[in-house]
């Protein structure tokens, strides 16, 4: 039987020196019936130089998602017209729309998808909203509900230059992938929140438990209390072989926190360069 691999070929940290790595998140997803996918593209085409160094081929995927509207997400799409196939590109509407961090004593940011990424890839695009199945077996996850009092990490993001209209995280996506043993979900930030987006993936597979989390968990800001109703959250969904690969935005802390929750065989080396199989 084939299996399902996930290749990353972008992170904050690199499994060697070999590979390049930057502010970003990208993962190559070939899937057990031969179909290939991109889940980000990172900041820059950091994920096109990984790929190479990995002999992976980035021609003629059947498509690429997008976590978000962030530029650590979606800026490596300014590099577009260097895939072959002109692949759709999937994800909500809304993450095309300019984004700005702004932060007391710093300078203002553009933190959105940049021009020539909208430029390139919004010809090939298809919204999404809510559920939406795009492959065998897997499915992607968007206008998350966000319950109230919940950790959600979008503050200092809006809409305006001036810091009104902030940005609410709806259009923040998580990919689940269904095997046989679980659900493996590859998360682009968990803006939506962790234990917000686990459980709309448990609504749409309530007799599948969390075989593996892959990507940016974003709990970096989260605090004691928060952690623990993540700890207690997980321990009801994951599988007795449970394992995780944190990356990008999810903190050394909280990792540690789940190692010494877990252990080190849960907690797994993730980086540019990793490969996972299931």
């Amino acid at each position: 039987m084939n299996k399902l691999e996930l290749c990353v070929l972008c992170d904050d940290e690199a499994v060697s020196k070999k590979f390049a790595k930057e502010h970003g998140l990208s993962i190559l997803i070939k899937l057990p019936n031969g179909h290939r996918w991109l889940f980000d593209a990172g900041t820059t085409d950091v994920f096109m130089e990984n790929a190479r160094i990995m002999g992976e081929s980035l021609d003629n995927l059947e498509g690429i998602m997008v976590s978000h509207g962030h530029d650590d997400h979606g800026g490596g799409l300014t590099f577009y017209p260097r895939l072959g196939g002109e692949p759709p590109v999937y994800g909500h509407p809304l993450i095309w729309v300019k984004q700005y961090q702004v932060k007391k004593g710093d300078p203002l940011r553009i933190c959105g998808i940049p021009y020539l990424a909208r430029r390139y890839a919004s010809p090939h695009f298809k919204p999404l909203h809510n559920v939406t199945r795009l492959d065998d077996d897997m499915y992607f996850f968007t206008d998350v509900k966000q319950e109230p009092g919940s950790y959600c990490p979008t503050h200092g993001k809006f809409y305006n230059e001036d810091g009104v209209g902030p940005w609410e995280g709806t259009d923040d996506a998580t990919l689940a992938i269904d095997t046989p043993e679980g659900i493996v979900a590859i998360f682009g930030c968990s803006h939506a929140g962790y234990i917000n987006i686990l459980k709309a993936i448990g609504e749409k597979f309530p007799d599948k438990k969390i075989l593996s989390l892959v990507g940016g968990l974003h709990l970096e800001s989260a605090d004691e209390t928060v952690l623990e109703k993540i700890m207690a959250y997980t321990d009801r969904v994951k599988t007795d072989n449970f394992t995780i690969y944190g990356g990008h935005c999810t903190g050394k802390g909280p990792l540690e926190v789940f190692r010494t929750r877990y252990g080190q065989d849960v907690v797994r080396p993730y980086g540019s360069g990793t490969v996972i199989t299931y």
